[in-house]
């Protein structure tokens, strides 16, 4: 592929200084060409998929674009969101940017400097425009040399500039309305961060109120300030206006005072297959099944053991520590692992245990590459209801999303899953690729994982298809095509009013063809709950 080939680690050693720097040249090229063809494999695949898919399924809520991309995402082991993300580009650099492709292809292009051109020329929509930027760009950009990432965009738009102004992309303003958001990606597990813009005379009385109750305790409270403040805060958001004092003396006059009540539910593992009581046994917080250890007689609950760490929905795991604090308030709540004999239930819905079961053997929904909290999740029947039982080894969890997917891109080209006694399912892609998925609890709490009854032998039974059932997919107001041409649309708009404002001249008129009817009520698109579809 290049003219100095990659040498392979064990040759390393004997190379010289300038021999590794060459071989480190090379790598990069290499590995820049391998993530050109990635992308080409995926923009082939998405093209076909989209192109040959009938027009019918254009404003499913899984549509064409979605459905092929969840196939990428299984194939590469990637998230939905990152191969939607890499089947864009890829077609981007196939349809629009094919020179800029070209040079990505040889590898005299990083993937990091790909995205930005494609980000920042994604406002062009004349053919003629973007394949002289196209040109343009290709021509200059491997003069540039290194450069800054700022530097890198203002070389990308500077092009743009000379042959779309509008369509050079704007920063925003600094937002300055008030706002509070919660949650951040790299939260540890059991924490979420908390932050807000407020106005500056309300920010300053709640620092007044915090710090006048952090300092309402006695001095024997073993909280640190920043501790006292935060529980202080979570108190006034429960509506309580005192502080606990934590001393543990009863003769405190703060420490009779109300405490805020706490949303956990701790699960602990126990087992009714056996005439014995069961034992000691882990616990979950949040929905955290444990593993337990050997049953002793004579217990007839499962007990809470202080210092096991635990797991928490939609976070991981969590340290000991952490989970020991949160045991004094939480709700306790036992998960019986069914057994290999269990009968199935008489209706659609699961219990209420059965169902906390499924959700702490499996953790997150069960397509290959979701990470979607269980909790959040559907619980579906693998082989439909009522040919298939309402019966731990026939339910799994799977997100909305793939709950979708699943249950109508389905058929000759579509996904089939085969759930086994364990929990383990084997995916069937519409090429005929299969991948496993195993319950997120397997390596956590084995015990979880235990075979269930065994339902059929060979082949599950096949569920005959009704030739309605694409009218049950949930739709679209407006197709994703539609969406995104209207996007673009209002961000040349306002950069055509924001440069004409400069010149004093009023701006050409912009079409409004591609822009999606607002409604007076404040349409959004549709929430289906926590209730799958009638299927």
């Amino acid at each position: 592929m290049f003219d100095v080939l990659v040498p392979d680690p064990a040759d390393l050693a004997a190379l010289s200084d300038a021999e590794l720097l060459d071989a480190a040249t090379a790598t990069t090229r290499a590995e820049n060409a391998v993530c050109a063809r990635k992308l080409a494999v995926m923009a082939e695949l998405f093209i076909r998929r989209t192109t040959l898919a009938p027009q019918d399924r254009l404003d499913w809520w899984v549509d064409p674009e979605a459905a092929v991309t969840a196939e990428l995402a299984a194939a590469h082991h990637i998230t939905q969101g990152l191969a939607t993300h890499q089947a864009y580009r890829a077609v981007v650099l196939r349809d629009r940017l094919p020179k800029i492709g070209a040079l990505f292809l040889q590898g005299l292009l990083s993937e990091l400097l790909v995205r930005a051109i494609i980000t920042r020329t994604g406002l062009i929509t004349d053919p003629d425009l973007i394949a002289a930027v196209d040109a343009d760009l290709a021509t200059d950009i491997l003069d540039w040399g290194p450069l800054s990432v700022k530097a890198t965009e203002a070389e990308i738009d500077a092009i743009i500039d000379r042959h779309d102004p509008d369509a050079v992309r704007k920063s925003r303003a600094p937002e300055t309305g008030r706002t509070v958001q919660f949650g951040n990606p790299g939260d540890a597990p059991g924490y979420t961060s908390m932050w807000a813009r407020m106005y500056a005379s309300d920010a300053a009385a709640a620092d007044r109120t915090l710090t006048a109750l952090a300092y309402s305790v006695c001095d024997n409270d073993p909280r640190t300030l920043d501790e006292r403040r935060n529980d202080a805060h979570t108190a006034l958001l429960t509506g309580i206006t005192t502080l606990a004092c934590q001393c543990g003396n009863p003769d405190c006059h703060a420490s009779t005072n109300p405490r805020p009540p706490r949303d956990i539910t701790v699960y602990a593992l126990t087992d009714h297959t056996t005439t014995t009581d069961t034992g000691d046994a882990d616990t979950t917080t949040d929905t955290k099944p444990p593993t337990p250890p050997a049953p002793q007689p004579r217990r007839s609950k499962p007990i809470l053991i202080p210092g096991r760490p635990a797991y928490l929905f939609g976070a991981g795991f969590m340290p000991a520590p952490l989970f020991d604090a949160l045991l004094a308030e939480a709700t306790i709540r036992e998960i019986i692992h069914p057994g290999n004999r269990s009968a199935p239930e008489p209706r659609y819905t699961p219990s209420q245990a059965l169902a906390e079961f499924i959700r702490c053997r499996d953790l997150t929904c069960r397509f290959p590459g979701c990470d979607k909290p269980a909790t959040e999740a559907d619980i579906d029947h693998t082989v439909p209801y009522p040919i298939g039982p309402t019966h731990p080894s026939n339910l799994k969890c799977l997100c909305r999303f793939h709950h979708l997917l699943k249950t109508f891109w389905l058929g000759a080209t579509g996904w089939h899953d085969r759930q086994h006694p364990d929990g383990t399912i084997t995916w069937t892609a519409p090429t005929g690729h299969t991948y496993t998925t195993h319950p997120g609890s397997r390596l956590l709490f084995p015990t979880l994982c235990q075979p269930t009854a065994t339902l059929w032998t060979g082949e599950p039974p096949q569920v005959p298809q009704s030739q309605q059932r694409g009218a049950m997919m949930p739709r679209r107001r407006n197709t994703r095509a539609h969406n995104h041409a209207a996007y673009i649309t209002a961000e040349r708009r306002r950069n055509a009013q924001t440069r004409y404002a400069t010149t004093g001249n009023t701006p050409p008129y912009l079409p409004r063809d591609h822009i999606p009817y607002q409604s007076s009520t404040g349409w959004r698109e549709p929430d289906y709950g926590n209730d799958p579809p009638p299927f």
